[in-house]
């Protein structure tokens, strides 16, 4: 069993409804698309919501950043995670 830390910025929803900014997800040997579908069926459907598009997969609106240097792309979340990687799952807002 390995454990990855998943950050959510600029979610103040997801945040509010999984208890922190921050949290640890156990895993076995997963991709970053089975980590972000893990949190979604362990807090349910508003979290769903926000996290996953109407397609099953990462919201468009979203970005990901693994252990603060790698941004991973929407058609990159097979990739495999690694014990203690951080996930940080952002909202990227436009303005003008």
């Amino acid at each position: 069993m390995m454990a990855v830390t998943v950050e959510f910025l600029s979610l103040p929803n997801v945040a509010k409804i999984v208890g922190g900014k921050t949290i640890t997800m156990d895993f076995t040997n997963q991709t970053l698309e089975e980590l972000i579908r893990q949190v979604a069926d362990k807090y349910g459907n508003k979290v769903r919501q926000f996290l996953l598009g109407e397609d099953g997969r990462l919201d468009m609106m979203l970005k990901v950043l693994r252990n603060k240097e790698e941004w991973i792309e929407r058609d990159g979340m097979q990739k495999l995670l690694e014990d203690r990687d951080h996930i940080t799952i952002m909202l990227l807002a436009a303005g003008g």
